[in-house]
């Protein structure tokens, strides 16, 4: 949260000093104001902006001058497109990492157990993934994290190091609850954004363009155009002599406690 401190800080100096300033000469009350309005844009952006690491640290991408990226995906395991998904990345023996919802979880651990044992990694995503979830106290944040970390303990028996938050978002109270669990924050550098293109080949072209050394790519499989473009997507990085290193190797960091 260094980023964060440091505007409140400034905010609050500029505040005072604008006070001390009034004492002796006329300030507008539009010097307060904009202040005031420029600290919420910067605490808004940093909120939404996930890969600032303006709450906490974020890993985002991997250091590399190879050719190499890394699959993610989020808000599963759905009932019918995990298991498509599971079959094409095992089809060309790609391990990637899936960030998981606790109720899917639980209303699907054959799934969870699947991915474990086809070598992928697991991360939490929250609990509920409630639309509401950056909102919630940091008490009720935590008790959300804790209870999706037990559901994937009593599945595969592991304990969960590696977070993603819902959204992207983060604010102070998810900044503090993930410090106090010692949870890794995972970003991302490519947002597939599966979730709102619908058209395979514009999302085909988008993901080409953006393909980077290091990337950590963000799916979803939960949505059926992931489904749909995974394979050829596999296909066209390969031919462009990427390769897919599962997240934690990529990063050189532990998945699990």
């Amino acid at each position: 949260m260094l980023k964060y401190k440091k505007i409140c800080l400034l905010s609050l100096f500029l505040l005072m000093l604008l006070l001390l300033a009034d004492q002796f000469i006329f300030i507008s009350a539009w010097f307060y104001i904009g202040t005031v309005i420029a600290t919420l844009a910067l605490l808004a952006y940093g909120s939404a902006a996930v890969c600032s690491g303006f709450y906490c640290r974020v890993i985002c991408s991997g250091s590399t001058s190879e050719r190499i990226i890394s699959l993610t995906f989020d808000d599963g395991p759905h009932e019918t497109l995990t298991p498509a998904i599971l079959d094409i990345l095992n089809k060309y023996d790609v391990k990637s990492a899936f960030f998981c919802v606790g109720n899917r979880a639980a209303e699907n651990p054959h799934l969870i157990m699947r991915m474990d044992k086809e070598g992928h990694i697991i991360g939490n995503h929250s609990g509920s993934h409630h639309f509401l979830f950056d909102l919630f106290s940091r008490k009720k944040i935590a008790e959300d994290l804790e209870e999706n970390d037990k559901i994937i303990d009593r599945i595969i028996n592991k304990k969960v190091s590696l977070f993603r938050p819902p959204y992207g978002v983060t604010n102070p109270a998810v900044a503090a609850a993930v410090r106090a669990r010692g949870y890794t924050v995972i970003g991302w550098s490519l947002k597939s954004r599966d979730t709102v293109i619908k058209n395979e080949n514009l999302l085909l072209e988008r993901l080409g363009q953006k393909l980077k050394n290091g990337g950590i790519i963000l799916f979803h499989d939960n949505m059926d155009v992931t489904a749909r473009i995974l394979d050829r997507f596999i296909q066209h990085a390969a031919e462009r002599n990427f390769r897919f290193e599962r997240l934690d190797h990529l990063l050189k960091i532990n998945a699990y406690e």
